[in-house]
């Protein structure tokens, strides 16, 4: 049965409809079609199993839309070199995308967020709100990702706090790292879509006010950091961002990640994350991450898409 527009997924049934990483089919009800498309010709993956990657989508209000949306992303992830894992949520989690949405990266600077996470939920527990020297820090952390305020923050909310927020936030694959450093947390493109539904959209994790000054941080990002995931957003739309960029020592090898969520534009709200290694330099990678974006940002927004005509969830601050 067809649900009603806007509804949320739980947490375990998103789990289930981006176990991409297993080979598993797209898992969101018997109602629901899935789609998988070879991100790589089906010669090419035949000898090679991790290459025979599919990029899954599916939804139940608009089917043909995430069919056409997983054609278009396998298309630009198969001719990109290096790892690339793709998440997306739109229309308040009915379509839900995904390619190796479980394989597990390198932060970079992204693991940043999941600090920010940390140090408002800290605050919640505590009954407090941030202190100046906090906000200062957490400030610079996400707007200009200074890493002396990350290690400021990190250091002073403590592995335990920040274990417990992943705990609570569901982020059962994300993994810190054995020596703390923030840029080498392991972490997923599933676990990412549901750290920003966190942050941005609520899932009584954090608090309205902790979710809207999350929010501002991530709107304010430096403009000159403002690449990746908001490459080809409609216009007017309010952008929530975080990127990373790290190199592998002293090589011209990249991870590049981007995570970011979407509001005002004509398919309403929604998140994309794009998490990408073995870049043959950091330029090579934010390439490959902005030619994703390009293609979500225009399969959910054509408006020539007859499935855009069905009435649009609002973002969950709205709906309160």
């Amino acid at each position: 049965m067809t649900g009603p527009p806007g509804r949320r997924r739980t947490p375990s049934r998103l789990v289930r409809a981006l176990a991409l990483a297993l080979g598993l089919a797209l898992a969101v009800g018997p109602a629901a079609p899935a789609h998988a498309v070879p991100a790589r010709p089906a010669a090419e993956a035949a000898g090679d199993p991790a290459r025979a990657d599919t990029v899954v989508c599916g939804s139940e209000l608009h089917p043909a839309l995430a069919k056409r949306l997983g054609a278009r992303i396998a298309s630009v992830v198969g001719s990109r070199d290096g790892a690339v894992a793709v998440g997306v949520s739109a229309f308040g989690g009915d379509l839900l995308c995904g390619y190796r949405a479980t394989r597990e990266f390198d932060a970079a600077s992204v693991g940043k967020v999941v600090v920010l996470g940390a140090l408002l939920r800290t605050t919640m527990d505590q009954g407090r709100p941030l202190t100046r020297e906090e906000h200062r820090l957490a400030t610079a952390m996400i707007t200009v990702s200074d890493n002396d305020a990350t290690v400021r923050l990190r250091d002073e909310l403590g592995r335990a706090r920040i274990q417990r927020f992943l705990d609570r936030a569901g982020l059962t694959r994300t993994r810190l790292d054995p020596g703390d450093a923030v840029g080498l947390m392991r972490i997923t493109a599933l676990d990412q879509l549901r750290l920003l539904r966190t942050l941005t959209e609520g899932d009584g994790v954090l608090g309205a006010p902790q979710r809207g000054y999350a929010r501002r941080l991530m709107a304010s990002v430096a403009e000159d950091q403002r690449w990746g995931v908001p490459a080809g957003a409609p216009p007017g739309a309010r952008v929530y961002v975080k990127n990373g960029w790290l190199p592998h020592g002293d090589t011209d090898v990249w991870r590049v990640n981007s995570v970011g969520a979407f509001d005002g534009t004509p398919a309403g709200p929604y998140r994309l994350v794009v998490l990408t290694d073995g870049n043959a330099g950091m330029r090579y990678g934010i390439d490959t991450v902005q030619a994703v974006a390009r293609t979500v940002h225009t399969t959910l927004n054509t408006p020539d898409a007859p499935e855009l005509g069905a009435t649009r969830p609002r973002s969950a601050d709205q709906a309160r």
